[in-house]
């Protein structure tokens, strides 16, 4: 009994794969791309940077507080004399005064105090500030966003090069067998006097090239992975598996409903309309240092002599005001920063524009390449099929004698260009419909669901 037991487990364990090869998806490696890409890494960092930005911004509203102090030395202090006054009645002058006269303050001056001032009035270019802090991280915010787009888009693309040059390999690889497998055949024939040597060396010279086709596919494979680890940001481990991805289903692809489509959801429409709001706030900041500045300051201080150069002592003291700056006349300074935030404004609508523009273009020629694609995929598989039947036929005929080696061969090379062409078709298709994805400003999402990596947003 524990002899069948034992069998059947050592039988379980023969029919289980110990080392099973490490696979890989679309879906992990554009994960891996967001987390460890150099350039989106960048872009995130300018992020935060614009995030930081409007919380100085805003924090130049509020009041301020600030400690000074200061320890001074000095060569001589200023003294008043007081002369004696002489009494009408004769006799000594009478001085009501210290005969070496009076000193206002003293060589050494300590002075420590706190001063908090508030803004009161600067020309509305604090509250104009801020908006324009706020619109610009907006506009940061979209970029990050179509910089991620495109990183998952490249990745895509990439990806499926891998994948492109994998079945290569695996049709160069079908071709080798199929053409060593007629090299036997015709080695047999040419013992028994059936073909002629010629026959033999031209199959000869057919194995060695697709015996090159492999190594050359194989060194396509290795290039194709080096180019998506470069975008990765990592390097994969040595003879991993890329699992296949599924063709994805067609939508419709028709120019006008895409092309408003992508002017809806575009990253950098909507980071261009956010800059232009930023550029024309900045009009306003200028067009404010036209106006007077007015703040409020309250100081408490400490020191010696403080505000009674007279006793000289050590005392504590308060001072509160008001104060104001106006700036009448810079010599056209404030014209000129003016019309530069003009001008500045005219070129982010310009740009906004040719945005417009080229999204237009890009998004007609996605949809033709699309639309390209799927016809090309209908059609290699219709002559797939057909170079599958013609070189059946022309193999058995040939068996039979009723058909030469050339035509064998000629039949077999069909078939090899024939699955080559479906491959490609069927990877150009998956690429153009991520491109055309792209080009509409749609989402990019992982399979298992993407998390918000947009650091700095929402702060």
């Amino acid at each position: 009994m524990f002899r069948k037991y034992y069998i059947i487990l050592l039988s379980l364990l023969l029919a289980t794969p110990i080392f099973a090869q490490e696979q890989i998806n679309l879906s992990r490696c554009i994960e891996i791309a967001l987390k460890n890409n150099p350039a989106l890494k960048i872009k995130a960092t300018d992020l935060r940077v614009a995030g930081e930005e409007v919380k100085q911004a805003g924090k130049d509203l509020l009041p301020s507080l600030g400690f000074s102090g200061s320890y001074r030395r000095q060569s001589a202090i200023p003294e008043v004399q007081f002369p004696a006054i002489t009494s009408p009645f004769g006799g000594a002058p009478i001085s009501l005064f210290p005969s070496d006269g009076l000193q206002l303050g003293s060589l050494d001056t300590y002075d420590f105090k706190f001063t908090v001032q508030q803004p009161l009035f600067t020309g509305f270019r604090l509250k104009n500030r801020k908006f324009a802090a706020d619109a610009q991280k907006v506009s940061k915010q979209h970029d990050f966003r179509k910089a991620k787009s495109e990183l998952i888009f490249n990745v895509e693309k990439s990806y499926a090069g891998v994948l492109k040059a994998q079945k290569v390999l695996e049709i160069a690889k079908t071709g080798k067998e199929q053409v060593n497998a007629h090299l036997q055949d015709v080695q047999n024939y040419v013992a028994q006097g059936m073909a002629r040597k010629a026959e033999l060396l031209a199959v000869r010279v057919k194995a060695a090239e697709a015996e090159l086709a492999v190594v050359r596919a194989e060194n396509g494979v290795r290039l194709a992975v080096a180019a998506l680890e470069n975008i990765l940001g990592s390097d994969l481990k040595n003879d991993i598996n890329f699992v296949d991805v599924d063709l994805p289903i067609s939508q419709e692809t028709e120019i006008e409903t895409s092309v408003q489509r992508a002017l809806d959801n575009r990253e950098e429409i909507k980071s261009l309309n956010f800059s232009l709001q930023a550029a024309n706030t900045a009009i306003k900041i200028v067009k404010g240092g036209r106006l007077p500045a007015m703040s409020a300051f309250a100081s408490y201080g400490y020191g010696r002599p403080g505000l009674n150069f007279v006793k000289n002592e050590w005392m504590d003291y308060w001072i509160v005001g008001v104060g104001m700056n106006w700036e009448l006349w810079n010599w056209g300074k404030t014209g000129s920063k003016i019309e530069q935030a003009k001008l500045i404004s005219t070129s982010v609508t310009d740009a906004l524009q040719q945005a417009k523009l080229a999204i237009k273009f890009q998004v007609t020629q996605a949809c033709l390449s699309v639309q390209e694609a799927k016809k090309r995929i209908q059609l290699s598989e219709d002559i797939e099929k057909q170079a599958e039947e013609s070189f059946r036929v022309t193999e058995n005929s040939y068996r039979q004698g009723q058909a030469t080696n050339t035509e064998y061969l000629d039949a077999q090379l069909e078939l090899t260009r024939a699955r080559l062409r479906k491959a490609d078709a069927e990877i150009d298709y998956f690429i153009s419909f991520a491109n055309w994805k792209r080009a509409v400003g749609e989402k990019r999402t992982t399979e298992a669901g993407e998390r918000r990596r947009e650091t700095g947003e929402g702060n």
